[in-house]
């Protein structure tokens, strides 16, 4: 009986890894909501997920280091994102207004370590107050 609990265990131990890979893979916005520990715990503002200071565990089950990259230097300008948008910040600091959160106290910063998803349709300012290097990637 001992033996047949632990074969069911490490099986749906394999099956639940499979599947969070599999997930990860195809929809890289989902797989930052899933929390794997305590300190992971995603946050929303103004419909931006915002996974603080993310694991090395959770960077490599996002994929992070195959993302395309992109780098940009302090400046300021409008951006809508045509499509979902994970990124994952390796340096640097934007303070980002979401349109129709107009007021300074409704700004917020994203910046090195965060991972960070805007959703298709949102149009933002975004300020970089120090220069940007990140991965990201877009959802189909």
């Amino acid at each position: 009986m001992g033996n047949h609990f632990l074969t069911l265990s490490l099986l749906l131990v394999t099956v639940c890894v499979c599947v969070s890979f599999i997930t990860t893979k195809l929809n890289p916005k989902e797989a930052i909501l899933s929390v794997s520990s305590d300190s992971e715990i995603p946050t929303e503002i103004h419909g931006v997920k915002i996974l603080r200071q993310a694991s090395d565990t959770k960077l490599a089950q996002l994929g992070v280091a195959s993302w395309p990259k992109w780098e940009g230097a302090p400046s300021k300008f409008p951006w809508e994102f045509k499509k979902t948008e994970t990124m994952y910040f390796m340096e640097g600091k934007v303070k980002v207004n979401v349109d129709g959160f107009d007021e300074e106290e409704e700004t917020f910063e994203i910046g090195k370590g965060d991972v960070v998803v805007f959703p298709k349709e949102m149009k933002v300012v975004w300020e970089i107050t120090e220069a940007v290097k990140k991965h990201y990637s877009l959802e189909e």
